[in-house]
C-alpha cells in the first residue's frame, strides 16, 4: 500500500509540472468566455491543487480539480467540479463577481484505501486597474478522513495601472483560516488556524503567476494560464 500512495504522490507532480509547460494565450476568471480553457496549479500550506476548467456557457464552466492535502493525515484528493458565474458587474472602470462551486469525488490515504468526498465554495472579488480584494470560502467532507472549512481573504494594489498587453506586477496580503478537523489516524488532531501571506502577483497576456512567504515561514506558489 505505501508503493501504491508513493506512486500516487509521483504521479500527481509529474502531471503538476507538465501543466507548467502547456501553451496558453488569454487569462481569465473561473468561468470565463465560451470555449475558454484554464490550467491552474497552487502550492500553499494547505497542500498542492491542480485543475483543469473547461467554460461551457457564460455562466457555467466544468472542471476536474486533484489535491494533496499536507495538513495532518497526508491524503489526495480528486473529481469533477462545476463553477457557476452567480453575478457579474461591470462598470467603465471596475468590475465585480460571484462566483460558486461544487464538486464530488474520491479520497486516496496514504495506505491507498478510497472514500467518497463532496467540496463547495464560494468566491466574490472586485477590481479596478488599481485595486484588487476579494473573499473565498471552500467546505469539505470526506467520511473518516477529514471535515473543513476554509477561507481566504485578499487585497491588493497595482504598482502602475496597464493594461493586459503589458506586465503588471501587484503587491498583495492573503489572510487564510482553516478550521478543520482531521478524522484519519490523528482523531480530532488540529492544524495552526490562520496563515499571513504577503506575496507579489505578475499578470501578463494569458498568464499570472504569484509567490510569497506567511508569516510561519510556509511558502506560497501560484500560476494559472487560460488559452
Amino acid at each position: 500500500m505505501k508503493k501504491t500512495w508513493s506512486a500516487i504522490r509521483i504521479a500527481f507532480f509529474v502531471f503538476a509540472a507538465g501543466l507548467l509547460h502547456h501553451p496558453g494565450s488569454a487569462f481569465a476568471k473561473p468561468v470565463s468566455y465560451v470555449g475558454g480553457l484554464m490550467l491552474m496549479q497552487e502550492n500553499d500550506a494547505g497542500g498542492h491543487t491542480v485543475g483543469l476548467d473547461y467554460t461551457v456557457t457564460p455562466r457555467m464552466a466544468v472542471a476536474f480539480h486533484a489535491q494533496y492535502h499536507i495538513r495532518g493525515d497526508n491524503f489526495t484528493m480528486l473529481g469533477p467540479q462545476m463553477n457557476f458565474l452567480i453575478n457579474r458587474w461591470n462598470a467603465p472602470r471596475s468590475q465585480g463577481n460571484i462566483f460558486a462551486n461544487v464538486g464530488g469525488g474520491t479520497t486516496i490515504d496514504r495506505n491507498g484505501d478510497m472514500r467518497p468526498a463532496t467540496w463547495t465554495g464560494l468566491l466574490a472579488d472586485f477590481e479596478t486597474r488599481r485595486l484588487f480584494v476579494s473573499y473565498e470560502v471552500r467546505a469539505m467532507y470526506a467520511p473518516k478522513v477529514e471535515r473543513s472549512l476554509w477561507q481566504r481573504a485578499r487585497a491588493g494594489v497595482a504598482f502602475s495601472p496597464v493594461d493586459y498587453t503589458k506586465v503588471s506586477p501587484w503587491a498583495m496580503v492573503q489572510v487564510d483560516y482553516r478550521d478543520e478537523k482531521h478524522l484519519g489516524l490523528h482523531v480530532g488532531a488540529r492544524e495552526p488556524k490562520m496563515e499571513i501571506t504577503p506575496l507579489i502577483r505578475v499578470m501578463y497576456r494569458a498568464f499570472l503567476i504569484e509567490g510569497g512567504v506567511s508569516h510561519r515561514g510556509k511558502l506560497m506558489f501560484n500560476w494559472v494560464k487560460q488559452f
